[in-house]
């Protein structure tokens, strides 16, 4: 499988922009079984191992944003691709409405142009530069 360096950045970039809470078209860029990864979740939080498709992480960002209003993500750095397995990742960083950070890690896996899957790791606090 290879994929476009760039194609696969912009992908990021809409990855991003979800976040962010921008929900329009999110079938144009996520596979129709899309899935998350989580490496840890806080007690309490839902089941994202049974979370499907482009309306399951749309949901549960629109929660995330609604329980945490005035969060901004932004990319850190230039993501990392590999075409061959159309992967891209890239690190991350979240600024709070109270302006404190935290950042994480995301890993992407391109399939047909789309986003098929992601594997998250978030820290507590912002990556040391």
């Amino acid at each position: 499988m290879t994929t476009d360096t760039s194609t696969v950045i912009g992908l990021f970039e809409r990855w991003t922009a979800l976040w962010n809470g921008d929900f329009s078209q999110p079938e144009s860029f996520l596979a129709p079984d899309f899935r998350i990864r989580f490496g840890s979740l806080p007690e309490g939080a839902p089941d994202t191992d049974a979370l499907r498709g482009p309306s399951g992480i749309v949901e549960l960002i629109a929660r995330h944003r609604a329980e945490s209003p005035g969060r901004r993500y932004a990319v850190e750095g230039v993501p990392v691709v590999d075409g061959g397995l159309g992967r891209v990742a890239s690190c991350w960083y979240v600024t709070r409405a109270d302006g404190s950070q935290k950042s994480g890690i995301d890993l992407l896996e391109v399939v047909d142009g789309r986003i098929a899957s992601v594997w998250s790791v978030t820290g507590v606090r912002r990556f040391a530069a």
